[in-house]
């Protein structure tokens, strides 16, 4: 459900029957947007829960702006996890089955969304020939948004895919590629590689650099030429990018525990 009328069922539901009911509500970066940031009078329950979760510092000034107490703000970052072995040698080799194309190739997943460069990423494929590019994603998602006619040879259309099959993707790609031409955008891809400890070619928007300050490779998702050198130059140090991840992934987790902490408390007082 839309997190707007979620909020109003929330209050609803305490009001009748759970007074002493906490709401905390988990916020993304489409909450503070239209049209469901414009339902009457949702920045004043919002100011009711007992905490209002953001994932990034940048989407708290957004709720700042717009008038949410600092009081009852908190900045969770998403959660990193480290698959097990066994899930990352039953994804490595299975990928096999879906990428039959020769190495090295770059893992792309997409939503079609609008701030997803599509035109710069093609142009991107052209001018590396010799690299594959598999994008995830419901390509039906891209009527009306993005031209997926006249495709580049080496790009690769492989769908919606189920989340072992994507996993299998994203343990065996060369390199992670995450595009978006907004800034604060926190891409929900950069999770996934770290996750799996792989190198990244991320928008060189000031939040992606401040979340992933290495391991990554950044560049303007406006210039094809440079997302294409950005796979390449990720490709060409993947060892080091790859330890840089893991670092990185250390560093992720121990904030997030720092984050989580106080939340947790409030869920136990």
């Amino acid at each position: 459900m839309p997190p707007a009328p979620l909020l109003y069922l929330a209050f609803v539901y305490r009001q009748l029957f759970q007074q002493d009911l906490k709401i905390i509500a988990d916020c993304h970066n489409a909450t503070f947007r239209r049209p469901w940031i414009e339902f009457p009078g949702v920045i004043r329950l919002f100011n009711r829960c007992e905490g209002v979760v953001v994932h990034n510092p940048f989407v708290e000034e957004q709720a700042l702006a717009l008038g949410i107490e600092a009081a009852v703000l908190r900045v969770l970052r998403d959660r990193t996890l480290t698959p097990t072995p066994a899930t990352l040698s039953a994804a490595t080799t299975s990928t096999s089955e879906r990428v039959a194309d020769p190495r090295p190739w770059v893992l792309v997943p997409c939503s079609f969304n609008a701030d997803e460069p599509i035109a710069e990423l093609f142009q991107a494929a052209r001018l590396a020939p010799d690299l594959t590019f598999v994008l995830t994603g419901n390509t039906r998602r891209a009527q009306g948004r993005h031209c997926l006619d006249d495709l580049p040879k080496n790009i690769r259309l492989a769908g919606f895919v189920p989340e072992a099959e994507f996993n299998a993707l994203l343990a065996s790609a060369d390199a992670v590629v995450g595009l978006t031409k907004l800034e604060g955008i926190q891409l929900s891809v950069a999770n996934e590689a770290l996750s799996y400890g792989q190198p990244m070619v991320l928008s060189n928007t000031k939040l992606l650099q401040a979340f992933f300050p290495q391991g990554a490779v950044y560049v303007d998702p406006l210039d094809g030429a440079a997302i294409a050198q950005g796979c390449y130059t990720a490709i060409a140090n993947a060892e080091s990018l790859r330890r840089s991840v893991v670092a990185l992934r250390q560093a992720v987790e121990a904030q997030w525990q720092q984050q989580a902490e106080p939340i947790h408390r409030l869920l136990e007082s």
